[in-house]
């Protein structure tokens, strides 16, 4: 018996390349098959279509069973796969057939949009079976993929509105934003006051005579004015009364009016190759992210590891690891395997934040986040620490040197954090997995498209090229640049749009920092301050790394971390080159400690992987507890690997 398409919809032919009978297909591509048929999928792509996947349920039907009953709660959307159902009505003269659905039909939409009882009975006429996605489900995705769940409610909107219905199309399409932001964290009122008042008045000082009353030895009033206004920066960056790049953009006019330096001075970080560089690796990531490459990793990732919650935990902290230069954000990254944790730990039925669970969904955080340290474009700060290291270290820690540098401290702390997190999390044996909704995301992908696997091939070249770059005397951002240019012409300039621009405005601002700083003598100075200082503490360079790192814990619980590793690189890599130390050993240990989430409202990164879980695979407190241990190991790694970097001639 051959399997009959519905006219306009994605027959056997269309889907495979050619007809074969339904025996000689699996149950997972007919199942595809009929998700593709719906109008319900009509505005979405082949990525954001397997998504949805993802959210959706097979059950299987009996002849004379019911799917639902009339005046039960709505709760979610059935879409018929196999078999005929009847859709019955109860009225006052007993219930009547109103309706007979097969598949590629679907009933229930209502309930994803409204809370309201059921309308009619459905009850199968002969064995079936459906794809259910609940309403749960549905607010999930609306969450974790804002433009697929638009796309869907748009379109049973609009079947609504078609049908007569009550509810106004407007009243039921969700306004929501297609970008991975961080939760906001909240500050309280007294505290943005505080913040306003501080900074304030440190601009009243700097821009009036009672700047040159500032008696602090070493630092002429040039200086003095650039500290002040940094400072004051610092306090709107603590107390965020304002959004971040409203003070970096702030911060550029004050330098202007200020008469601190020339015009275009101000300016200088946006003409650097750095912040192209940046630019080029943001704009790969944002690629990368809407392809669907990185779905199939984690789907491959499900299906092949074998399900014990230890395996499982290996598994996510690599592949976080692994992604990390692929997609060189670590908010993205955990938006992208929280929600393939949660899908674990569902299949493997753990109990929400039971011991295992946080395993599962502490592991995803740490691979995905933590790990920045271990590649040069391993995130946007990364680029910054390096941006601001002297020329000649930047030459010397090309790709392929700084990864080679970062391997063994990586590699020290993934063991540590595995150990800990099976340690600190006992759990009991798990129960068999469940493989139905993975297997239909396979099947709805497909196979690679052409422009996937030409992507992959422009990452791969991509990563060469950073490690040849050197023998060619390539900056890395022009191999970024050139890279970026090839993914927007596969995949157009839309790209430029989903770019963090309110980072990349920070970037450049950093960058001017850098450069004023040095422009005004203050590494000098600061170096010349400090190495006195150290040497009667008897701090030496092995002691100023691990300095570096307490200091990154303690100042990364009052900054988030794009400005605690801006400030702490200023100030550490003057100091390391004064007392003889490579500066990149100051700078490995602020980034490997500088996404710390041991205060969970510091580290937007971890609320966006906390989020991503739904809060359903740990709680702060497991969180945290985690995060002081991975404070120590990440400290006893940096003590270890010194032996390793005096080898290296770091120290």
């Amino acid at each position: 018996m051959l399997h009959r398409a519905i006219p306009g919809s994605f027959g056997v032919t269309q889907y495979l390349g050619t007809s074969m009978p339904t025996a000689m297909r699996t149950i997972d591509q007919e199942r595809s098959e009929q998700l593709r048929n719906v109008d319900l999928a009509s505005a979405l792509d082949r990525v954001a279509l397997a998504r949805l996947a993802g959210f959706m349920v097979p059950r299987s039907v009996a002849a004379g069973n019911e799917l639902c009953h009339q005046g039960d709660p709505a709760d979610g959307l059935y879409i018929v796969v196999r078999g005929r159902f009847g859709v019955y009505v109860t009225q006052g003269d007993g219930e009547r057939l109103v309706n007979m659905i097969g598949p590629g039909h679907y009933v229930g939409e209502l309930a994803l949009l409204v809370d309201q009882a059921r309308s009619a009975t459905i009850r199968a006429e002969s064995d079936g079976e459906v794809l259910r996605l609940d309403r749960g489900h549905f607010l999930e995705l609306l969450g974790q993929d804002p433009s697929a769940a638009k796309a869907v409610a748009t379109t049973l909107a609009r079947r609504l509105r078609r049908s007569n219905t009550e509810l106004p199309l407007d009243e039921v399409e969700p306004v929501v934003s297609t970008q991975v932001v961080a939760p906001p964290v909240v500050r309280r009122p007294a505290a943005k006051i505080v913040g306003v008042f501080i900074a304030l008045s440190l601009v009243l000082i700097a821009f009036s005579p009672l700047i040159e009353r500032l008696d602090v030895e070493l630092l002429g009033d040039g200086q003095k004015k650039f500290v002040l206004l940094l400072l004051a920066a610092v306090a709107l960056w603590v107390t965020e009364p304002v959004p971040n790049v409203v003070v970096s953009l702030g911060l550029v006019a004050a330098w202007n009016l200020s008469g601190l330096t020339r015009d275009f001075a101000t300016l200088e970080g946006f003409e650097k190759m750095n912040w192209v560089f940046a630019i080029g690796v943001l704009g790969i990531a944002a690629t990368v992210a809407r392809s669907g490459l990185l779905l199939r990793m984690g789907l491959l990732l499900i299906e092949r590891v074998p399900p014990r919650v230890g395996w499982q935990s290996a598994a996510f902290l690599i592949s976080g690891i692994l992604m990390t230069p692929l997609l060189p954000l670590a908010m993205a990254r955990a938006a992208v395997t929280g929600p393939l944790a949660l899908g674990v730990a569902e299949a493997l039925k753990l109990e929400d934040r039971s011991p295992a669970s946080a395993v599962v969904g502490l592991s995803a955080w740490i691979g995905s986040g933590p790990f920045i340290f271990l590649f040069l474009n391993g995130s946007p700060v990364c680029l910054l620490a390096w941006s601001l290291m002297p020329i000649a270290v930047q030459n010397q820690f090309t790709w392929i040197q700084w990864f080679l540098a970062a391997a063994p401290l990586g590699a020290i702390i993934a063991a540590g954090s595995f150990i800990a997190l099976r340690l600190l999390h006992r759990g009991a044996p798990i129960a068999p997995v469940s493989r139905d909704p993975l297997r239909l995301q396979q099947a709805v992908l497909g196979r690679p498209t052409g422009r996937e696997q030409v992507l992959i091939g422009i990452v791969l070249l991509t990563i060469v090229g950073w490690i040849l770059a050197p023998r060619f005397l390539w900056h890395p951002g022009l191999i970024a640049l050139i890279a970026f240019i090839a993914v927007m012409t596969l995949y157009g300039m839309s790209n430029l749009a989903r770019l963090d621009w309110d980072y990349l405005i920070f970037y450049g601002v950093a960058l001017t920092i850098a450069n004023l700083a040095e422009g005004l003598g203050l590494d000098r100075t600061a170096g010349l301050a400090a190495a006195p200082v150290l040497t009667q503490l008897g701090i030496g360079g092995p002691a100023l790394v691990l300095l570096a790192g307490v200091l990154t814990i303690l100042v990364k619980s009052l900054l988030a971390a794009d400005q605690a590793i801006l400030l702490l690189s200023l100030a550490l890599i003057p100091v390391a080159v004064a007392v003889g130390l490579n500066p990149w050993l100051v700078v490995i240990a602020i980034l490997a400690l500088g996404l710390s989430w041991h205060i969970p409202a510091q580290s937007p990164e971890y609320l966006v992987a906390y989020g991503a879980s739904q809060g359903r695979l740990f709680t702060h407190a497991q969180g945290r507890r985690m995060a002081l241990v991975y404070d120590a190991i990440a400290l006893a790694g940096l003590a270890l690997c010194l032996p390793y970097w005096h080898l290296l001639g770091l120290i």
